[in-house]
């Protein structure tokens, strides 16, 4: 039971990493952006009237993903013990 925990655990952290550093590249663009008025405004017909922010997924992908990732993990905790153990004997 001390491995699901642990995979469950490895699992959060990855994904936490991931969301994080998508918003933290995307805080980066947004601060670094500077845009090209006088080029956009020779080339109108390329404006666009509208805008997206970010886009969505269902959460039954973040829950596959999720499960997937703790059970690599889970893989690899087990891996690593079984070679600590042999390397112990």
């Amino acid at each position: 039971m001390k491995v699901v925990i642990q995979a469950f655990i490895g699992s959060i952290i990855i994904h936490a990493l991931y969301m994080g550093s998508t918003m933290l590249v995307g805080a980066v663009k947004t601060t670094i952006y500077k845009p090209d008025v006088v080029n956009a405004w020779e080339q109108a017909g390329a404006l666009q009237n509208e805008t997206a922010f970010g886009k969505v997924m269902s959460p039954s992908v973040y829950s596959l993903t999720f499960l997937w990732t703790a059970l690599i993990c889970g893989i690899v905790i087990l891996s690593y013990k079984k070679i600590v153990i042999l390397k112990q004997k």
